[in-house]
């Protein structure tokens, strides 16, 4: 299977990337047996639960924190803003001209 779409791609790149260092957070902490997080899930009726549940909160957390810094930091690189960082480029597509040309504006953000 092969991701077409680029923004999927990355997307799923970083999510991966995520994934696995929150699943490598997790195992950390239960080789390590901090807090007492091993021997309290090895005294669970079902062991497989307490490790699996922490793992895969770590897995979701830390995959969708690195897929939303990747989208915070994925920038136009333009070269055309005042180095100030107080400005960004939107696109603005109104409604009912999707098929359009679409028009971009600066616009000022206030520190």
């Amino acid at each position: 299977m092969r991701i077409e779409t680029p923004m999927l791609r990355f997307l799923f790149g970083h999510g991966v990337i995520g994934g696995g260092a929150g699943i490598a957070m997790g195992v950390g902490l239960l080789f390590f047996d901090v807090a007492g997080l091993a021997t309290l899930s090895m005294k669970s009726e079902p062991i497989w639960l307490g490790p699996f549940l922490l793992c895969f909160s770590f897995f979701a957390s830390f995959s969708a924190l690195a897929m939303g810094a990747a989208v915070m930091s994925f920038g136009g690189g333009s070269g055309e803003d005042e180095g100030d960082d107080t400005t960004t480029r939107h696109r603005l597509v109104p409604a009912s001209e999707m098929s359009g040309e679409v028009a971009e504006r600066k616009i000022r953000i206030s520190q």
